[in-house]
């Protein structure tokens, strides 16, 4: 029999649970803040709800995070007579979010371009090759070529114009390409990255006119979570428009990743798919005001601060190359499967710009279902597989010594 040890001391706590990573009582009795300020929890009621406050004064402590010895771990149901913590798999998460991204990418290449109702007539089901650009199974694009640069610049700490490098040495190099050469790339993208090779200042080499609204810089976001997650909400704002305006520097992009990153935050932490976004429907508009983004543009995601978008059919969605198209289409197909595999398939089987709304659907829900959850022969057919999960344990690594 599998014996389950607590992941902070290593005591043997008896079989495998259905917590693989709970702590033990004595290490879950070490629980503090980021500032390491002792927690306490304890069970509200016998339907699994817990509270925590701060051991010193009572006060409210609003948040599933908590840290026992430095390790970054989250307070789930209450269970066994106590709250269930669990450490949080730092590497997983990452290779859930990098492989999430990928693999979605991948599903979506071969059929880039083709119309919802060509794609109906042969829906994609699972991993394939050729098609579009005429590649093997498991080629992702420019979404994950990207998302890789950005991940193993921030494994270093967070430099713009280490991005920056990696982005140039992409587009002149093929670096963090799927099989050495690069295959596509937007015109917003590459306009930027020319500017930045030409010296340009990182953050304002991405366009910032109305049109340029591409999803270019939404596509390739999501590493940007495991470095901004436990900031102030402002900071994680400010350091979102830098990032993404290397390569789109319009306010429409920076709110449209701010708005995904938050998901991505809330997931991390623990919460639900609905939980999560009825919480950014209170959150996000309270923060944009607060950085005085102008009303008009935060008017035009009420599909997703206002409405339940879930509910919309699908033909109210779509899945173009325009970045609100590519974030609420991903959020709908997030809301309205229950699995990573059904999450994927749906978001390319909408056809048109099908890579990107793979990855940017991939990276949540990778994320929210876990990595086993990614079927393993999509992960093993993706061409570098074995480069990006050293890349994610790289990153991991350095963020949990950060």
């Amino acid at each position: 029999m599998e014996i389950h040890h607590c992941p902070i001391c290593s005591t043997a706590l008896g079989p495998v649970p259905r917590y693989p990573r709970y702590v033990c009582r004595d290490c879950a009795a070490r629980a503090a803040d980021q500032n390491r300020r002792k927690l306490l929890f304890s069970n509200v009621d016998m339907s699994g709800g817990y509270m925590a406050e701060y051991a010193d004064s009572g006060e409210a402590y609003n948040s599933r995070v908590c840290y026992i010895d430095g390790i970054e771990c989250r307070a789930g149901e209450a269970r066994f007579g106590g709250i269930v913590i669990e450490a949080v798999d730092l590497p997983e998460k990452v290779k859930s979010v990098l492989l999430g991204v990928a693999v979605g990418d991948a599903l979506g290449v071969p059929v880039e371009f083709m119309n919802r109702d060509d794609i109906r007539r042969n829906p994609v089901t699972d991993m394939r090759g050729y098609g579009t650009y005429n590649l093997p199974p498991g080629t992702y694009s420019d979404d994950s070529s990207l998302t890789f640069c950005l991940a193993e610049a921030l494994a270093d700490g967070y430099d713009l114009h280490a991005i920056a490098r990696n982005f140039v040495k992409w587009k002149e190099e093929n670096y963090w390409t799927a099989r050495g050469m690069m295959f596509d790339i937007g015109i917003a993208t590459a306009q930027a990255i020319g500017r930045l090779a030409a010296g340009a200042h990182p953050d304002e080499a991405g366009g910032t006119g109305e049109d340029s609204n591409g999803n270019g810089s939404l596509m390739r976001i999501a590493p940007l979570l495991f470095y901004i997650r436990g900031m102030p909400a402002e900071r994680r704002f400010e350091i979102t428009r830098e990032v993404s305006s290397l390569t789109h520097g319009h306010i429409r992009s920076v709110v449209a990743c701010h708005y995904y990153l938050e998901y991505a935050r809330l997931l991390f932490n623990g919460a639900g798919l609905f939980e999560a976004y009825g919480t950014l429907q209170a959150t996000v508009p309270e923060l944009l005001e607060t950085v005085s983004v102008d009303p008009v543009e935060t008017a035009l995601f009420s599909r997703l601060l206002r409405g339940n978008i879930h509910e919309l059919p699908e033909d109210e969605i779509q899945s173009t190359g325009y970045v609100l198209h590519t974030l609420e289409a991903s959020v709908w197909c997030l809301l309205t499967t229950g699995s990573y595999r059904d999450a994927v398939l749906k978001a390319v089987n909408l056809g048109f710009d099908t890579d990107t709304t793979g990855a940017v659907t991939g990276g949540l829900a990778g994320l929210y279902y876990g990595l086993d959850s990614i079927p393993a022969e999509w992960r093993h057919q993706l061409a570098r597989h074995d480069d990006i999960e050293n890349l994610a344990e790289h990153l991991a690594e350095r963020l949990a010594t950060a």
